[in-house]
C-alpha cells in the first residue's frame, strides 16, 4: 500500500484552551505521513506561544497579523497544501488515533470515491463524551443519507448535518471545487458541501473517529445578529443552489416534484428550478422570493417566457398574484410582532402612570418639608434618631 502525504489544514482563533489537544491528536495518529498547516487568524491569547512550542518539522504554523475570519484563513491554508489528500481539523476538536489511517485506506481501496466522512462523538470542555446529554444533536450529525440524490434533497430541503473535521478528500477535488466563499461567515461549511455534492457523492466510515466539541457557551448562547446572518446566508446558498448543477443529477433528485414530469430541455429545467425555489420550506412563505427572482429572470427571455405560459400556465399575471404575498416574514411572525408591540405599549402606559405617581409623591414631600409644622418638629426628629442609635 502506498503512503501518500495528507495535508491537514487547521484554522485557529483564540482557542488556547483546546489548541494543544487538537494538535496532539494529530501527533498521535497511527498514520504518520502528514503535514499540519496551522493558520492562526490573529489570535490575542496564548495561541502563538502554544504553537511555537512544537518542534516537529511536519507542523507549519502561519500567523496572520489581524483577524480575517475562517474563510480567508482556510483559503490561506489551502494555498499551501502539498499532499495528495486533504483534511480539515477545527482547533477545538480532536481526532481519534486511527482517523487518518482508516480514511486513507478507504480512499486507496475505492479509487472511484473522492471524499469520505466518519461518525463523531460529542465532547464537552473537558473532552468527556456527552452523546447521551445531547441525543438530538448527536443523531443529526451522525445521520446518513442513502446516496448522492438523497444528500442533494437533504441539503435543499433541510440543511447541513456534516462537519469539516470529519472529512478527508482528494486534493484534486479541492482544486476543482475551489476554496471557501468569503461571503459566508457562519454557513461556509454548508456552502462548501453543497458545491462538493454537485461534483461527487459522499462515502462514510461508520466508526466515531472525531471528538466534536460542544461548550456551554455554544449550547446556551443566543445572538440575534448571528441568527439573522445565519438565515441570510442559508437563503443565499439556496438562491445559488442550482448554479452549475448537472442536469442528470437535477432530474434524478427532483423529478417527483416537477410541475411537468416530462421536462428535460435546459430551458424546461430552468423553469422547474424556479418552481422549486418558490416552494415553501416548512410551509413558510418566506422563501418564495427566491423563486420569484428566478421567474423574473426567465421572463426576460421570450423563449422561456413563452415556455412558462404554454407548458406551465405561469403568466405574468400569475406572477403578480404570487408577488403580492408576505415574503419576508411568516403571518404568525407578523402577529407575534403585533402582540409584542401591544405589550410594549401597555408597559409604556404603565410606566407613565408610575412616573405620574412618583411626581405626585415628590411634590407632596416638597410641600411637607416646606410646611411650618415640619420645620418646627425638626429638632424632635433629630433627637429621636440619636436615641435609636444609642
Amino acid at each position: 500500500m502506498r503512503n501518500p502525504l495528507v495535508s491537514i489544514v487547521m484554522v485557529n482563533y483564540n482557542q488556547e484552551r483546546y489548541l494543544k489537544a487538537a494538535v496532539d491528536s494529530v501527533l498521535s495518529q497511527t498514520y504518520q505521513n502528514w503535514e499540519l498547516i496551522v493558520v492562526d487568524d490573529g489570535s490575542t491569547d496564548r495561541s502563538k506561544e502554544i504553537l511555537n512550542c512544537y518542534e516537529d518539522e511536519r507542523i507549519h504554523p502561519y500567523f496572520l497579523e489581524q483577524n480575517r475570519h475562517i474563510c480567508y484563513a482556510t483559503n490561506y491554508g489551502y494555498a499551501r497544501v502539498q499532499g495528495e489528500y486533504l483534511a480539515r481539523l477545527d482547533s477545538d476538536d480532536v481526532w481519534r488515533e486511527e482517523k487518518l489511517e482508516k480514511q486513507v485506506a478507504f480512499l486507496q481501496a475505492h479509487p472511484e470515491e473522492q471524499v469520505v466522512f466518519t461518525k463523531l462523538d460529542l465532547i464537552d470542555e473537558d473532552g468527556e463524551i456527552i452523546n447521551d446529554k445531547m441525543p438530538d444533536l448527536y443523531e443529526l450529525y451522525n445521520s446518513r443519507q442513502k446516496n448522492r440524490r438523497d444528500w442533494v434533497r437533504f441539503f435543499f430541503y433541510v440543511g447541513n448535518s456534516l462537519i469539516q473535521s470529519g472529512m478527508l478528500m482528494r486534493t484534486s477535488l479541492m482544486k476543482e471545487t475551489g476554496g471557501f466563499n468569503l461571503a459566508y461567515m457562519q454557513a461556509h461549511d454548508f456552502d462548501y458541501f453543497v458545491r462538493l455534492i454537485k461534483k461527487t457523492g459522499f462515502a462514510f466510515i461508520e466508526d466515531p473517529l472525531i471528538g466534536y466539541r460542544r461548550t456551554k457557551s455554544q449550547n446556551s448562547a443566543f445572538h440575534p445578529e448571528n441568527d439573522r446572518r445565519f438565515f441570510n446566508e442559508h437563503m443565499s446558498i439556496r438562491r445559488h443552489f442550482f448554479e452549475e448543477f448537472p442536469d442528470e443529477l437535477f432530474i434524478e433528485s427532483f423529478r417527483e416534484e416537477f410541475v411537468n414530469r416530462d421536462s428535460h430541455t435546459p430551458e424546461e429545467l430552468q423553469c422547474e428550478q424556479a418552481f422549486l425555489l418558490a416552494k415553501c420550506i416548512g410551509d413558510s412563505e418566506i422563501n418564495q422570493i427566491l423563486g420569484l427572482e428566478k421567474f423574473e429572470e426567465l421572463f426576460k427571455s421570450p423563449k422561456t417566457r413563452a415556455l412558462l405560459e404554454k407548458n406551465y400556465e405561469f403568466t405574468p399575471k400569475v406572477f403578480y398574484q404570487r408577488n403580492a404575498g408576505h415574503l419576508y416574514f411568516q403571518p404568525q411572525d407578523g402577529e407575534y410582532i403585533r402582540k409584542m408591540e401591544r405589550q410594549i405599549q401597555e408597559m409604556n402606559q404603565h410606566i407613565c402612570v408610575l412616573l405620574d405617581i412618583k411626581e405626585q409623591q415628590r411634590n407632596h414631600i416638597e410641600a411637607l418639608e416646606n410646611s411650618l409644622s415640619w420645620k418646627v418638629t425638626r429638632p424632635l426628629r433629630i433627637l429621636k434618631g440619636i436615641v435609636k442609635k444609642a
